[in-house]
C-alpha cells in the first residue's frame, strides 16, 4: 500500500499505527535519526542568526548606556538575551562538532544536544520576555503566567510526541512570538493574554505540521533505499536459501581475481559441497520439506562461520561453493571437518536408503598458495573431482587436495 502525506502523522503514535503504516518501529527510529542529522547544518545556521538577532538589539538599545537598556526592556529581558547567546554559541559549537565527526552514531548525538540546547534557550528567551513585559507593565503577572505556562508545555508535549529535535520549534520560537504579538497588538488591537495564548497554541501546532511534513520526505527517501536493497537482494541472493547466486559469483571473481594473482603468501581455500542423497529426500519428504533441508543447511554454515562478509554461493541444486583466505595452510583440513560436522549436527532425519539416520554433506576442498594465474573455471573442475571422490568414498566424508581425511 502506497504512502501518502496524511500517513505522516501517525508516527505520533509508534507502538500501533506505525506497523499498519509499513513501517516497524525501528524503521521510524532510523528515520528520526536521518532527520536529526540533516538538521544539523540548519541548527548551525539558526544558532548562528538567533545570536547575532539578539546581540543585535542588545547593542540597539545598550547605545547610551546598560541602565537605558534595563530601563527599555527590564532585567528580566536582559538575563533572557544573555541566557540566549550564550546558549546558541554552545549549540553552535557542537553542532560543528558533529559535523566533524564520522561516527554516525555520535553525529546524530551531538546533533540532538545542540538542538535541545537551542530549543531550550529560546524558549527559556521566549518566557523571559514574557514576564520582562509583564513587569514593565504591558500585561499583568497573570496574563504573563497563563499563556507563558502553555506555550511550554504544549511544546514540551510535542516535542515528546515527535522524538525529533525540531528545528522549527527551536528557531520559531522567538520569531513567532514575535510576528503574532505584532500581528495581534497592532492590526486586531488585540490584548497581550489573547496574542501571547495564540502563539502558545497555534505555532506548535503548525510547528508539527510542518515536522511531519519534513518526515513524510524522509520515509519516501527511506522506502526508495528499501526498495533498491530489494531489488539488488533479488539480483545477487538465493531467495530460498539467502546465499549468493551464480551473478553474484561472476561479480566476486571480477572483484578478487587480480588481488589473489597479485597478493604474496596468499592461502585459497575453495569449498565445494553436496547435500548426500538429497533426491531421496525430496521423494520421502516432498519439495518443502527440501526446501526446509536446504535453508537449516545454509544456516548451519551461517553459524559456524560468523561473519558479515561469508562468500558462500548457491552453486546448483543442492550444490554449494564457499572461498575462504586463510592465514595458515593447515587450518584448511580443520575448516573443511568444520563445515561437514556442522551439517551433520542438525540431525536432520535422512531419507530411507541414506548410509546415515541424518543428513550428511560430501565436500571436496582445494588449497590454491602463491596464486600466479586464476582460472575459474579448471579450479572448479578440479574441486568438482574432489567431491566426486568424497562421494564415491561412501559420502558423509572430505576429500582435501585429492585426498580423503578419514
Amino acid at each position: 500500500m502506497k504512502r501518502n502525506v496524511f500517513d505522516s502523522l501517525t508516527f505520533l503514535f509508534p507502538s500501533r499505527l506505525i506497523k499498519k503504516k509499513h513501517f516497524t518501529k525501528k524503521d521510524v527510529k532510523e528515520i528520526k535519526q536521518n532527520l536529526v542529522i540533516s538538521f544539523s547544518s540548519i541548527y548551525l545556521v539558526a544558532a548562528i542568526v538567533l545570536m547575532v538577532l539578539v546581540l543585535s538589539l542588545v547593542l540597539y538599545q545598550h547605545i547610551d548606556s546598560g541602565y537605558h537598556y534595563i530601563a527599555t526592556m527590564g532585567v528580566t529581558s536582559l538575563i533572557g538575551s544573555i541566557i540566549m547567546v550564550t546558549g546558541c554559541f554552545i549549540s553552535g559549537v557542537i553542532t560543528i562538532f558533529s559535523k566533524l565527526t564520522s561516527n554516525r552514531k555520535k553525529q546524530f548525538v551531538l546533533a540532538r544536544i545542540g538542538g535541545d540546547i537551542l530549543f531550550a534557550c529560546s524558549s527559556a528567551y521566549m518566557l523571559l520576555c514574557i514576564f520582562a513585559d509583564a513587569q514593565m507593565g504591558y500585561l499583568s503577572q497573570a496574563e504573563a503566567l497563563s499563556p507563558g505556562v502553555a506555550f511550554v508545555a504544549i511544546l514540551l508535549l510535542i516535542q515528546q510526541f515527535c522524538w525529533i529535535d525540531a528545528l522549527i520549534l527551536d528557531t520559531a520560537t522567538v520569531i513567532g512570538l514575535i510576528t503574532v504579538s505584532v500581528i495581534g497588538a497592532y492590526a486586531y488591537d488585540m490584548r497581550a493574554i489573547y496574542y501571547y495564548g495564540i502563539t502558545a497554541l497555534i505555532y506548535p501546532l503548525a510547528s508539527y505540521m510542518i515536522i511531519s511534513l519534513l518526515f513524510f520526505v524522509e520515509s519516501q527517501r527511506y522506502e526508495e533505499e528499501i526498495e533498491n536493497e530489494r531489488l539488488h537482494n533479488h539480483a545477487y541472493y538465493d531467495s530460498l536459501t539467502q546465499c549468493k547466486n551464480r551473478h553474484a559469483l561472476t561479480e566476486f571473481l571480477k572483484e578478487n581475481v587480480n588481488r589473489w594473482e597479485s597478493k604474496e603468501n596468499i592461502n585459497l581455500l575453495i569449498v565445494l559441497f553436496d547435500i548426500d542423497d538429497f533426491r531421496l529426500y525430496n521423494n520421502q519428504f516432498s519439495h518443502l520439506g527440501g526446501d526446509y533441508c536446504l535453508k537449516s543447511i545454509c544456516d548451519a554454515v551461517r553459524r559456524e562461520f560468523r561473519s558479515p562478509n561469508l562468500d558462500f554461493f548457491r552453486y546448483g541444486g543442492e550444490e554449494f561453493l564457499l572461498f575462504f583466505e586463510l592465514n595458515n595452510a593447515d587450518e584448511a583440513p580443520v575448516v573443511l571437518e568444520r563445515v561437514r560436522h556442522g551439517i551433520e549436527g542438525l540431525d536432520i532425519t535422512a531419507p530411507k536408503g541414506a548410509p546415515k539416520d541424518v543428513v550428511t554433506i560430501s565436500v571436496g576442498g582445494l588449497l590454491m598458495s602463491n596464486i600466479k594465474t586464476f582460472s575459474f573455471e579448471e579450479e572448479m573442475k578440479i574441486v568438482d573431482d574432489y567431491l566426486y571422490k568424497a562421494k564415491a568414498s561412501g559420502k558423509d566424508v572430505v576429500c582435501y587436495n585429492g585426498e580423503i581425511i578419514k
